[in-house]
């Protein structure tokens, strides 16, 4: 995992392959925001948007239903909650 030169944090592939830093981004973002500009539409997709692929995966019926069931509880889809499970066991190894 690639990490940003000003702020440590992990990098994402953008739609043209390339590494940026989307805190670094939405902070250079707040910082020149000007409502009357819609030129900032460009650059909040790619924030909010990193590249991502479907998969298919089995996975235990038990843990299936955990998931679920702790999902529910924070309010969020259960492949969300998924999903950020590997994200944060990946990127801390």
């Amino acid at each position: 995992m690639k990490k940003c030169d000003i702020c440590g944090n992990e990098l994402f592939y953008d739609e043209n392959d390339k590494l940026f830093c989307p805190d670094c981004e939405a902070n250079e973002f707040l910082e020149t925001f000007d409502e009357a500009d819609d030129r900032w539409l460009e650059k909040a997709h790619k924030v909010v948007m990193p590249k991502t692929k479907p998969i298919t995966i089995r996975l235990n019926v038990y843990d299936i239903e955990k998931a679920k069931a702790q999902a529910l509880a924070l309010s969020i889809p259960y492949q969300t909650f998924l999903k950020d499970i590997i994200h944060k066991k990946l990127a801390n190894g």
